[in-house]
């Protein structure tokens, strides 16, 4: 619930009783706000505007100085959508106003604009869907980003994180996390045991070791991390039949664990470009095991020789990558 000396505030800041409807709040911006173009341009400033009752549903501001302080005004927002434009009168912050879309905001995306921190207030956004912070360069994650019931899709790449926040396990209806491109990011062990988390991706950070006890994992992306061992790796996707779909190539991985074997509908494994030497016998055996690649490992040429053979034998329709 929104504190009554808050609303009081930002009555005094931003007068939107002056406007009348949202055709009103648009025409005041210092930009042109093109509504309901034919072809939406991703280049180009647009808002979605019911034309019965003039009221705005979504807005996307592209290339400007600033994002003018009446867009808190339009009340009936679901998708907000700021690309290289910064927050007015905030250097490098995130406004505390977000919380005055609290009653609509379902989805919101911004890209290519400083945000160092995230407010506090984004928990406030208790219909947000969707949220997408790209090459922002945020540094960290408040704790009350785990206060958002509804959150499904989180999107946090191109950053410079360096650690999340325990409460994420508290955002019951993610379904995908992305955080691929933060070169600080060297762990995601604050995830363990996240319970509904079925899609992870971390291409490109430095993180060492796999998350562990997601249950209803069946993608994970690690490509280009620091990885040396896949430990617990049976623990992913363990309450799901669903195909599991894993990529680990260009690691330090030394060694798979015989474990492998007991990840359930293992589809894909993604093992190139590593420092194997050797494969669990096991791995011969999972019958559901579609693509394997192991290139660009440094197994003994006789061994890898037989290995192919053995998979040929008891996995003729096993689609392996091997030089």
């Amino acid at each position: 619930m929104i504190d009554i000396y808050e609303i009081l505030f930002y009555i005094i800041e931003i007068d939107c009783s002056q406007y009348g409807n949202d055709d009103n709040v648009i025409n005041s911006f210092p930009f042109t706000v093109h509504l309901n173009p034919a072809t939406p341009n991703s280049r180009t400033t647009f808002g979605l505007i019911n034309i019965n009752n003039r009221e705005v549903s979504s807005m996307k501001i592209v290339n400007q100085e600033s994002v003018p302080s009446l867009i808190y005004c339009l009340k009936h927002l679901t998708k907000l959508e700021i690309v290289n434009t910064s927050f007015t009168d905030i250097e490098q912050g995130f406004p505390d106003e977000i919380k005055f879309f609290a009653s609509s905001l379902i989805d919101l995306y911004i890209q290519d604009t400083k945000i160092i921190n995230l407010s506090n207030e984004i928990s406030k956004l208790k219909r947000l869907q969707t949220l997408k912070l790209s090459n922002t360069g945020l540094t960290s994650l408040p704790d009350s980003i785990g206060d958002l019931p509804l959150l499904n899709f989180l999107i946090l790449s191109y950053n410079n994180l360096s650690s999340l926040p325990t409460t994420m396990k508290k955002l019951q209806s993610l379904q995908q996390l992305t955080l691929s491109n933060n070169p600080y990011l060297r762990s995601v062990q604050s995830l363990n045991g996240h319970p509904s988390l079925r899609i992870l991706d971390t291409r490109n950070c430095p993180i060492e070791l796999i998350p562990r006890n997601l249950p209803q994992l069946t993608t994970l992306y690690m490509s280009n991390n620091n990885l040396r061992k896949l430990i617990d790796i049976e623990t992913l996707g363990k309450a799901t039949d669903s195909k599991k779909m894993f990529d680990f190539d260009q690691n330090r991985i030394e060694t798979v664990s015989p474990r492998i074997g007991h990840v359930r509908n293992l589809y894909r494994l993604n093992l190139c470009c590593n420092k194997l030497k050797v494969l669990p016998t096991n791995i011969l055996n999972i019958a559901t095991l579609s693509y394997l690649n192991i290139k660009c490992n440094p197994f003994p040429p006789r061994d890898l020789k037989e290995m192919v053979s053995k998979f040929r034998k008891t996995n003729p329709t096993l689609k392996l990558s091997y030089k």
